[in-house]
């Protein structure tokens, strides 16, 4: 029997996404939204229901929510498209950003020929206090939600405050803060906040930015008008009528957290007692569904690679990385002075399917093969 236990890395697909999904391609849905016959009509109609379903989820209006291919190509819509709107006169980032995160941060500085900045961590997270000092008028900034390997939620009230006061403009990462802790973007200030389909039971390969009302946005990939003019292309149909469905299940993964955050203190608990075990970003507030250890005198991915010759799907950190040897950058730069830290780390995140059971599993197999691995 497998047991995975990496929903921070991508999450099942829910049943209603599935059902979703199989009633779409039972009744032939095949029609382009954009056509104005009767099967492109009811391809809009449910396009569109599909957004307002993301939009509720958000607590916002569907005119402020724009389809992607994704997580990655809505942070790049929400950095590129808002940065290059707005010419910044520097770029700040999230020390604990997501590599395409850093990446459309890094170029959009490049582009304006503006300086690239990595704000200032503390406890192993954005210091909201160091971003004040950093912040100048015109600036860019661009900040995750929760950090996406140790769960560590950033203070966005705080960042708010400091962007307002110097004059700045800042986006969101939002995808591993969706279905997970309250999101009503309307009330956090950014120009923009984005979250992708798989982190809450729907399918890989579709996303969503939130863009403020009014927010000016360049277009970052063009040819047509599709997603009001904001993102062209032909929308993925499917994929956002699944999205959607995944999206009406949030409230019900909100509900969950408690019983969640229980099971991973009691995974926390059997791996604290080990030797040489830290826990990382417990410095402060976290998502209930993450943690993530640095296990002493072991390699990570060595650790992975024995967890899942026993049936335990776990990692190591970010999945776009989890090919690589080199440890995490995020956690380079959040544990600057620790870096065993990054190379030892094993990240377990749960999801509402995980259960007692799972978690009998885990607490006894794990620590096991940690003492398996150390004696090589």
């Amino acid at each position: 029997m497998r047991l995975y236990l990496d929903h921070h890395a991508t999450t099942p697909l829910a049943p209603e996404a599935r059902d979703a999904l199989r009633a779409a391609l039972d009744a032939g849905v095949h029609g382009n939204p954009s056509s104005v016959h009767t099967a492109g009509r009811l391809a809009r109609r449910l396009l569109e229901d599909a957004r307002a379903h993301v939009a509720s989820a958000l607590e916002a209006s569907p005119r402020e929510v724009v389809f992607t291919s994704g997580g990655t190509e809505s942070v790049h819509l929400a950095v590129g498209g808002v940065g290059d709107a707005l010419k910044p006169t520097r770029v700040l980032c999230d020390p604990g950003a997501h590599p395409c995160l850093r990446a459309a941060s890094e170029q959009l500085a490049a582009r304006h020929g503006v300086p690239f900045v990595w704000i200032t961590p503390r406890d192993g997270r954005l210091d909201p206090d160091a971003l004040t000092t950093q912040l100048t008028a015109g600036a860019f900034v661009a900040v995750s939600a929760v950090q996406h390997e140790t769960g560590a939620i950033t203070d966005l009230a705080a960042v708010q405050s400091a962007v307002v006061a110097a004059r700045a403009v800042w986006v969101l990462d939002a995808a591993q803060a969706f279905g997970r802790v309250a999101l009503d973007v309307t009330r956090l200030g950014a120009a923009a906040v984005t979250v992708s389909s798989h982190k809450i039971g729907g399918p890989a390969g579709v996303g969503a930015v939130w863009l403020g009302p009014g927010e000016r946005v360049v277009q970052r990939q063009t040819g047509g008008g599709q997603e009001r003019g904001v993102r062209a292309g032909s929308e993925n149909l499917l994929g956002a009528l699944a999205f959607g469905a995944a999206a009406r299940t949030v409230p019900w993964r909100r509900a969950q957290q408690p019983r969640i955050a229980a099971l991973r203190d009691r995974l926390e608990a059997t791996l604290r007692a080990l030797d040489g075990v830290t826990v990382n970003g417990d410095e402060g507030p976290r998502v209930a569904t993450v943690t993530h250890v640095s296990v002493g005198g072991v390699h990570g991915h060595e650790l992975v690679a024995a967890l899942d010759l026993e049936g335990i799907e776990v990692s190591s950190g970010a999945a776009c990385s989890s090919g690589k040897a080199e440890p995490s950058e995020s956690l380079l730069r959040l544990y600057a002075n620790d870096r065993a830290r990054a190379s030892s780390a094993l990240r377990v995140s749960f999801g509402p399917e995980t259960t007692d059971a799972d978690l009998d599993r885990a607490c006894a197999v794990i620590p096991a093969v940690i003492a398996r691995v150390r004696s090589v």
